[in-house]
């Protein structure tokens, strides 16, 4: 999903840490907010405690005036699955 400013650029997303700082393993821009999270999910899955501060991930969007603005608070990305 790509979202267009009333000006025809393009925003991105990038991925942050839990410290609302840019993601150091995951420092790339993507063109789509499911991209993203993908990327995160990916990077995410080996690690088997979901409460490990590398596990909390969250999202930021490109702004008009070229900043970023957070669309999801660092969090888990993965549920743990029942056993």
């Amino acid at each position: 999903m790509q979202i267009s400013t009333s000006q025809g650029a393009e925003r991105c997303y990038r991925l942050i840490d839990a410290g609302c700082e840019p993601h150091r393993e995951l420092d790339a821009q993507y063109s789509s907010l499911d991209d993203a999270i993908a990327d995160a999910i990916a990077w995410v899955e080996p690690i088997t405690e979901s409460n490990h501060p590398a596990a909390l991930i969250g999202v930021e969007v490109s702004t008009t005036k070229g900043g970023w603005r957070t669309c999801r608070m660092p969090g888990p990305l993965l549920c743990p699955l029942p056993r």
